[in-house]
């Protein structure tokens, strides 16, 4: 019963804000009004989960996925990114990049993330890379890249 009075109590703090909220788009360190909304909403589910609080039972009572509730809990120790570098995508580059990648991925999963996030912060387009490793889209290097952030953040 103490998790299900847990649960509405944060579900009341937080239902007046998640909209706003889910607006915010762009770099993390911005001070919108939306930006604002989410870093409040990012520190309530931090609270929520220190306090032994059931995620999944707090994105059920507020019909939002479990998965972002989740990612925003453990990144939001990743400090917010600085604008990264115009892309510097060449032909020589990119495949110099690639073939550090692939043989990156070849090696470890460590070291893949390791070379995405190096050459995202070089200012290599991701979007490149994706359609050099025949992939269909841009999402699992960017997930990669926040994998190493987050690595790098623990230590």
């Amino acid at each position: 019963m103490k998790n299900d009075k847990l649960t509405e109590q944060y579900a009341v703090k937080i239902e007046p804000i998640i909209d706003l909220a889910k607006k915010a788009y762009g770099l993390r360190g911005q001070k919108t009004p939306a930006h604002k909304a989410s870093d409040k909403y990012t520190q309530l589910l931090k609270e929520y989960y220190a306090k032994g609080g059931s995620l999944v039972a707090l994105s059920n009572r507020l019909g939002v996925n479990y998965s972002g509730m989740r990612r925003r809990i453990f990144s939001s120790k990743v400090p917010p990114a600085a604008r990264k570098p115009r892309s510097q995508t060449n032909e020589t580059t990119l495949n110099k990049t690639l073939e550090r990648v692939t043989k990156a991925r070849d090696t470890s999963t460590e070291s893949y993330h390791r070379e995405l996030y190096k050459a995202y912060h070089a200012g290599i387009s991701l979007a490149a890379l994706a359609k050099g490793l025949d992939l269909s889209s841009s999402g699992p290097l960017y997930y990669a890249v926040q994998r190493e952030e987050m690595r790098k953040a623990d230590k």
